[in-house]
């Protein structure tokens, strides 16, 4: 294929938004129209008046100017609609846009998220979404308004004098379509540029979530030379988009000045011969010079246009990208006499050539505890993610409750998950705590945090449980931060529990409250848990040794030690560390 068959058609994506809001644009058109029209009339009221002085007829003149000012207050009136109903037009559309990328990358699924920088999505959404706002409430009606203008001042001009409108309009039939080619190049530059302007994004990304390993290692000279070397670029390519965009501005500049000239010198020369009169002449050069500003415009809405459609692209990138399967059966509960989990045959990896998982067998019974135990790397956390169904296996199946084709929302309903990286939002404890059980009362938050050993800290901060937390619970430590993720697990109160070293941010004092929460929460559930320390997991029903993307090894802690192969020499290790 071609670059250009490659190249996405955005524009049935656009109209499809614009449908809904297809009103305020007929709004705005037609009062834009209505000031194209305006206009003419007031040119010709203009001549009357000029006309009308040098015969001195004084009280045609005073009737002129009356009507005259009737229609500059109905110009105005009309244009502060127009810009009224375009900016209700523009300001809906991109609510929408934004609104549907918002859902959208809250189901796009983990692979997609993980192969793409947060701050180039952020970006798409913030500065392409401007873009095409900018385009929308500005120049999407100039381009319905610019045909009509053209229209009727043309047939205006032709009407005073035939042969001046043809010789002002002759040179704009060759400069208009040059300075139109220079713009098809700008697209693609543009596109380049907010691309770049996505990676830059990212750099303060880094810099922002990172702020602790930068200052730590006295990385703010290297990060900054990033980032500014990363700004540097993209003010090159910005001057680059600027000499295309000039180029082009160059010719529709010339077509500006070009048609004034001959009209005062042709005009001029047939106002001497008598052809023209002086008021004609005079509503001529006002009506061509407004004739020639949406002309002239046209180079603006080229750029704007191409801009738009590359920001467009990068947009709807998002919204077009598939998302989740929710199809599958609706389980609400887990059946008796099946295997809560169940891993047949499962074949997985981050990239094609690097398998993490081979052929993986697991299964976990109804209300039992699994831990999984293995090397740094070796797949552990990957099957806890595979339950909660943020990646497909590229081979095998996955079963909960016996079922493989499972609806996804009914399934994570089923699943409390705690991950090694705990994310509290910029919200209240209280909020963040409640979002396990969206309608629960005061009490069964309350209940949830007492469990999860979080109520003494959280009464001891500034505001108990309307604290706000910050940019990633920044103002509670990273226990405390572990602790209200595991009371809002705790809240949802599912029957599958997955915990990813959960209590790997607390210190051994608060790991041993954690872990007595933990061990009354698994009572009477199916837990998989993955543990840092092999000593939180030696209680479990079972403990699975992962090793070369299989379970090589899987029976309880004291059998596995007198096994003496990989889950003792693993808790040897974990022992001597842990000073054991």
């Amino acid at each position: 294929m071609t670059k250009k068959e490659d190249r996405p058609n955005i524009w049935p994506n656009i109209f499809k938004y614009v449908r809904s809001y297809i009103l305020w644009a007929v709004f705005a058109a037609g009062a834009t129209v209505m000031v194209s029209l305006l206009e003419v009339l007031k040119a010709d009221l203009l001549s009357g008046i000029i006309d009308a002085a040098q015969s001195g007829a004084a009280r045609e003149i005073m009737r002129m100017f009356a009507a005259a000012a009737a229609v500059m207050a109905a110009i105005m009136l009309c244009v502060f609609l127009s810009r009224l109903c375009a900016g209700k037009f523009s300001a809906g559309i991109i609510h929408d846009i934004k609104r549907d990328s918002a859902r959208r990358i809250s189901k796009i699924p983990m692979d997609y998220m993980n192969s793409n920088r947060s701050g180039e999505m952020l970006s798409k959404m913030s500065a392409d979404a401007d873009t095409v706002q900018s385009f929308m409430e500005n120049d999407f009606i100039a381009l319905i308004q610019l045909p009509f203008t053209i229209l009727f001042y043309s047939v205006y001009l032709i009407r005073l004098n035939p042969a001046l409108f043809a010789a002002c309009f002759l040179p704009l039939c060759v400069l208009v379509p040059l300075g139109a080619v220079f713009a098809v190049p700008f697209r693609t530059a543009s596109k380049k540029y907010m691309k770049y302007l996505g990676r830059v994004s990212n750099t303060v990304a880094d810099m922002v979530g990172g702020i602790s390993v930068v200052k730590s290692y006295n990385m703010e000279s290297e990060i900054a030379g990033k980032y500014n070397a990363g700004i540097k670029r993209a003010t090159d390519m910005a001057i680059n988009n600027d000499k295309i965009q000039y180029k082009g501005s160059f010719f529709f500049s010339l077509s500006r000045h070009v048609p004034v000239y001959i009209c005062l010198l042709l005009g001029g020369y047939l106002c001497f011969k008598g052809s023209l009169t002086l008021g004609g002449l005079i509503a001529f050069s006002t009506l061509l010079s407004q004739t020639l500003s949406p002309l002239i415009r046209t180079s603006q809405l080229f750029f704007s246009l191409r801009a738009a459609s590359a920001s467009a692209e990068r947009l709807f990138s998002i919204i077009n990208e598939p998302t989740e399967s929710d199809d599958g059966k609706v389980l609400k509960q887990l059946p008796e006499g099946k295997a809560a989990i169940e891993f047949k045959n499962v074949e997985f990896g981050y990239d094609r050539d690097r398998p993490v998982l081979k052929k993986l067998d697991l299964s976990v019974g109804l209300r039992e505890t699994v831990g999984l135990a293995g090397a740094s790397g070796c797949g552990k956390s990957t099957l806890l993610g595979l339950v909660c169904g943020f990646y497909r296996p590229s081979g095998g199946s996955v079963l909960i409750g016996g079922e493989a084709d499972i609806n996804l929302s009914s399934m994570r309903s089923l699943i409390s998950y705690v991950s090694q990286e705990a994310y509290l939002f910029p919200f209240t404890i209280y909020e963040n705590i409640a979002m396990g059980k969206p309608g629960a009362s005061r009490e069964e938050v309350i209940a949830a945090a007492k469990a999860a050993y979080a109520h003494e800290f959280i009464l001891n901060t500034e505001n108990g449980y309307n604290t706000v937390v910050g940019e990633r619970g920044c103002r509670l430590s990273g226990g405390q931060v572990q602790r209200i993720s595991i009371a809002r697990a705790i809240l949802k109160n599912a029957p599958i529990l997955l915990l990813d070293e959960a209590t790997s941010a607390l210190d051994v004092h608060a790991e041993a409250e954690v872990q007595k929460a933990v061990d009354n929460l698994s009572r009477g559930r199916t837990v998989l848990v993955v543990a840092h320390r092999l000593s939180t997991i030696k209680n479990a029903d079972r403990i699975a040794v992962i090793d070369d993307g299989r379970v090589k090894e899987c029976g309880s802690h004291d059998e596995l030690m007198r096994l003496g192969g990989i889950y003792s020499r693993l808790y040897s290790l974990s022992a001597d560390k842990d000073g054991e």
